[in-house]
């Protein structure tokens, strides 16, 4: 293999990563880019807006193929391009994005998750949506609202998950300021406390039902390691 760039020395910096060397630098970093930007959930949300604003089901079906199919090739194309700088016994792989880039990529999400909701919450304010459906649909958002804020605050608690949190901060924001803005855009005086306390209880055993699900699944993951070895 004929080197094109200088590697740090192996005997200090044995494993080498994209980001180490400016040659590959910029193609790594457009490759996160366009990752970011073309993610399955935020290509899921274009692809929602597009059908919300359009009315039919070709537009949002093109844009989520365009964005997650050409998205990933791209995002694939520049990343390997990167790598290919670094001998393969060097590469770094596990090494962590940068934590500003983590940031950066939830900032997109989040913001395409805002307008999501934004549509959302003045879609629900008009004439022909009735109070007890917006309170019902209230209560739903409040209660991912309290479990998105509460599973951030005891991220950040952990040592071990608080970088995941920290990442996720732009998108509980999103959240919780849309339930906000939607209570205060929705109600008046004449709001049903039942109404709302339906929706979050249809929300809450929702959430159990999927925590079940995921602790069963650990639980069967770790019984079959645990037979394996």
């Amino acid at each position: 293999m004929e080197e094109t760039v200088t590697l740090p020395d192996a005997t200090t910096h044995y494993l080498v990563h994209p980001l180490d060397l400016p040659e590959a630098r910029d193609r790594f970093r457009n490759s996160w880019l366009v990752g970011a930007c073309t993610s399955l959930p935020v290509a899921t949300l274009v692809a929602a807006i597009v059908g919300y604003l359009s009315l039919n089901w070709f537009g949002p079906v093109v844009v989520f193929l365009a964005l997650s199919i050409f998205g990933a090739l791209a995002a694939r194309w520049f990343s390997d391009r990167a790598w290919d700088y670094i001998p393969r016994k060097r590469q770094d792989r596990d090494r962590p994005l940068p934590r500003l880039w983590e940031l950066g990529s939830a900032a997109v999400l989040a913001l395409v998750l805002g307008a999501a909701l934004l549509l959302i919450v003045f879609r629900l304010d008009n004439a022909d949506v009735s109070v007890p459906v917006r309170a019902y649909t209230f209560g739903m958002c409040a209660v991912t609202a309290l479990l998105v804020l509460g599973d951030a605050i005891f991220g950040l608690i952990r040592p071990a998950g608080r970088r995941r949190a920290l990442a996720g901060l732009p998108g509980v924001a999103v959240v919780v300021f849309a339930t906000v803005l939607a209570y205060a855009q929705w109600f008046d005086n004449a709001v049903s406390k039942q109404d709302i306390l339906w929706g979050a209880i249809t929300m809450a055993a929702a959430a159990v039902l999927v925590g079940a699900a995921r602790f069963w699944d650990r639980r069967t993951t770790a019984a079959s390691i645990a037979a394996a070895e």
